[in-house]
């Protein structure tokens, strides 16, 4: 067989190999922490040493700075993280994933098998979702590790051919040129650790000499920018400026290097004992002094990106904060719903019920065509919502984000339903308006009365669920009592003390009290599915 044929399969489907056991890693890393995870991104703060820390944590789990990188710009579009704090952030992912590399120059390739026999009998043995994160983790490594031993082996014939030997020889002379591949190569297969496993197996191999080794490490770090890049175009200002900034960092990093890379090698050759763990200490390197270099001028860096990239009127979307690319991290999925739904709550306070406020107090006939519009824009946002929750339940995901996205499905319904309420009212008055019919004096207060009861839970309930404050729910759930007695009282009266007019507004009068009935009833739904009970 052909000695180029037999190294191209031998590299391809050992980075195969090594793609797929980074992604069962990744998953497994990703379940046995997506508890702490959410929190712990709740507690990323304006403290950039910290947003720095959180980086290196989020691209360990990820196994992936790309990924991680994309994380990010998706957590600054969802309002999760601001512009100031992702720029630490953005740093510290790039030191989470030379744990891997270091990883590999630790010669782990030789134990690759005993790390999937204890995956796999971890699998077999375990029952619990615990058990099998953990042998996914194992199994992944494996994976990974063993790829590797297939890259190096397949390299190994390529040291004796002149024609490849030349190739890299023109290579070591023209670093820019190596950088530039290996960007591009990182581009594509969007895992900067996996282009650096290439050149460790390269130099192990002998065929690839230090200094171009580290021009292969530049590139595989400014790789990973072009996928954040991506992400953010059809994302916020803010989700945009921060895919720049990264750029930028990784563009600076490489441009104070580059020239310094024959005094690089030296001093790696000079700590590290063969060429695979001079590399990998390299990338460490690279990235460690970029972050010492960087952190102290992130808030500058965000200001500048401001400049660069300054405000404009956009036109507002109906889905904002939900996107595919976090599905791959069901508990970023999940969070960011939440902050749709609670987009959802708001569009309907602003623009639903306080369009019926005016409604019954000024008879503003304006605010017909707002609520009606609005109501449109909720079903858009319901179906939105609904499909991707149905996404995430459909992942592998764990006992408490499967009840969450059930949590997520009933507030869903709940809200919606509240807006066709609103919008029945609307349709309602506007009954009234074409005919020149008024309710009297005392049956507008009642039902104004009423009203102004209902948004009060409404806006309790609301915040209990933004807030995940269980007291607050129950509080609201408490209060109901007192709605349904105002309602029975309204209804008592009506039929009472009825007088012509009021008989031939009565269907009318009573539509409008049942569907603000309906609206206390969800709303007390949404309180109950706070606190758990669903």
């Amino acid at each position: 067989m052909n000695i180029f044929l037999h190294t191209a399969m031998g590299m391809l489907g050992g980075l195969g190999i090594f793609l797929y056991g980074m992604y069962i890693a990744s998953e497994g890393l990703k379940k046995s922490s997506s508890k702490h995870l959410k929190e712990f991104l709740k507690k990323v703060t304006t403290n950039q040493l910290f947003g720095a820390f959180a980086g290196v944590v989020l691209a360990a789990v990820m196994q992936s700075s790309s990924a991680a990188t994309v994380m990010v710009v998706g957590f600054v579009n969802a309002g999760l993280m601001t512009l100031r704090q992702a720029m630490g952030v953005m740093l510290g992912t790039a030191i989470g994933t030379t744990i891997t590399v270091q990883l590999i120059a630790f010669k782990m390739t030789d134990y690759s098998l005993l790390f999937i026999a204890i995956g796999s009998f971890l699998f077999i043995i375990g029952s619990s979702t615990k058990v099998k994160s953990i042998a996914s983790i194992f199994l992944g490594f494996g994976f990974v590790f063993f790829g590797m031993g297939i890259i190096t082996d397949a390299m190994a014939p390529l040291q004796t051919n002149p024609e490849f030997m030349n190739a890299f020889v023109y290579l070591s002379d023209h670093l820019i040129l190596m950088v530039l591949a290996s960007l591009l190569f990182t581009a594509i297969i969007q895992n900067s650790a996996a282009t650096i496993a290439l050149a460790m197996s390269l130099g192990a191999s002998g065929t690839l000499q230090l200094e171009t080794a580290i021009a292969i490490v530049y590139g595989a770090n400014a790789g990973t920018v072009v996928t954040a890049l991506i992400s953010s175009i059809n994302t916020t200002k803010d989700a945009k400026r921060t895919a720049v900034a990264h750029a930028f960092f990784k563009l600076i990093g490489v441009l104070i290097f580059l020239p310094l890379t024959e005094y690089f090698a030296v001093f790696m050759e000079s700590i590290g004992s063969d060429i695979e763990r001079q590399i990998a200490n390299a990338h460490s390197i690279f990235n460690i002094v970029n972050l010492l270099i960087l952190l102290p001028f992130c808030n500058k860096f965000a200001d500048w990106m401001l400049k660069l990239i300054p405000e404009k009127k956009e036109t507002i979307k109906e889905v904002k904060y939900i996107d595919p690319e976090s599905l791959e991290v069901p508990t970023v999925a999940l969070m960011k719903t939440k902050k749709e739904l609670e987009r959802m709550a708001k569009i309907i306070d602003d623009n639903m019920f306080i369009g019926i406020d005016r409604l019954l107090r000024n008879k503003d006939s304006s605010k017909h065509d707002t609520i009606i519009k609005n109501e449109s824009k909720i079903d858009v946002l319901y179906k939105s919502i609904y499909h991707y929750l149905q996404k995430i339940t459909k992942k592998d995901i764990s006992d408490d984000e499967s009840v969450e996205s059930l949590k997520y499905l009933y507030i869903n319904s709940d809200l919606e339903e509240i807006a066709d309420s609103l919008q029945q009212i609307t349709y309602t008055l506007m009954k009234l308006d074409e005919r020149n019919i008024k309710l009297n004096d005392k049956e507008l207060s009642g039902i104004t009365n009423f009203y102004k009861e209902v948004r009060i839970n409404y806006i309790e309930a609301i915040k209990g669920f933004e807030g995940e404050d269980k007291e607050m729910a129950i509080k609201m759930i408490q209060q109901s009592p007192g709605v349904l007695r105002i309602e029975k009282k309204l209804r008592y009266e009506h039929f009472h003390n009825s007088d012509s007019e009021s008989s031939r507004l009565s269907s009318t009068y009573i539509r409008i009290i049942n569907e603000l009935l309906k609206i206390n009833q969800r709303t007390v739904s949404i309180s109950h599915t706070t606190i758990g009970l669903i």
